[in-house]
């Protein structure tokens, strides 16, 4: 059973589900714009498992405090040492955004981190779109300007896009989960806030990894038909840590856990018991 409560992590105020279990417990980190709810069907998982496993909505995101103004990535890393500080020894498992978040900590070298899961990290990226976010002119301005666009023409839009780069199949996309993203997006200006904060992280992340200081176990994992980071990516991260573990999953997207959670779940815990046998 997933149990929802409300937990302080270095002075952030967020949410956290989890389900019981045994072993280190799997912390759970969300993407860009996403939050906790997006591993419901893998802490589903877990728990039929018997694995230990908790989610958390990262500062700024789902029911977390906002972010404080300047740079993002600190504010997560922080948030993370001080959630792992409190919880103890943990396999910390990120999509997205939380992969580079996990990556990052376990370079850190916390004797509290056992193992890092990186699930479509974007940071190692170096295709158009992550060139484009990084170049030195903001590609998202023309979003400042008044567009005389119906209310609900923009919603499709919207909608459409969100199902088309979260979802390998976007017909397949579950409509709560594109109700929740697209709520954050309901305007322009709120659309170009999100993209504006989007490209803050790259151009934070742009010198990559310490990885040569990722000491713990590591299984990079990616979705073959991510439409937003591609394989390489990822592929980059593990040639970088000789000892990782790299699978692509061909029907996966940029978030294997909406398309398929059973087989995210089941690649991890194969992992991990290989780990700690």
């Amino acid at each position: 059973m997933i149990t929802e409560d409300r937990v302080c992590f270095g002075g952030v105020h967020t949410r956290r589900l989890a389900v019981a279990g045994d072993e280190t417990p799997i912390a759970l980190l969300h993407g860009f714009a996403d939050g906790a709810d997006t591993w419901r069907a893998v802490l589903a998982e877990f728990d039929a498992a018997g694995r230990a496993a908790f989610a958390v909505d990262m500062p700024g995101f789902g029911h977390a405090d906002r972010r404080k103004p300047g740079p993002i990535l600190p504010q997560l890393d922080a948030f993370i040492d001080a959630a792992i500080a409190d919880t103890g020894p943990v396999i910390l498992m990120g999509n997205s955004l939380g992969a580079c978040v996990s990556v990052r900590a376990a370079a850190r070298g916390s004797s509290n981190v056992r193992g890092a899961i990186a699930v479509d990290e974007p940071t190692l990226a170096s295709h158009w779109l992550m060139r484009l976010s990084r170049g030195r002119s903001d590609p998202f301005r023309v979003l400042e300007r008044r567009m005389p666009i119906p209310k609900r023409l923009y919603h499709r839009a919207i909608r459409g896009t969100f199902a088309r780069l979260l979802y390998a199949d976007p017909a397949q996309a579950d409509p709560g989960v594109l109700a929740r993203f697209t709520v954050q997006a309901s305007d322009p200006s709120q659309t170009r806030k999100m993209l504006g904060d989007a490209r803050a992280v790259a151009l934070e992340t742009a010198g990559g990894y310490d990885s040569e200081h990722v000491r713990c176990p590591l299984l990079v994992i990616h979705g073959r038909k991510d439409r937003i980071i591609p394989v390489h990516a990822s592929e980059r991260l593990h040639e970088s840590v000789p000892t990782s573990t790299l699978v692509v999953l061909p029907r996966s997207g940029h978030c294997p856990q909406l398309d398929d959670p059973s087989g995210l779940a089941r690649h991890v815990l194969r992992f991990l018991e290989m780990g700690e046998k």
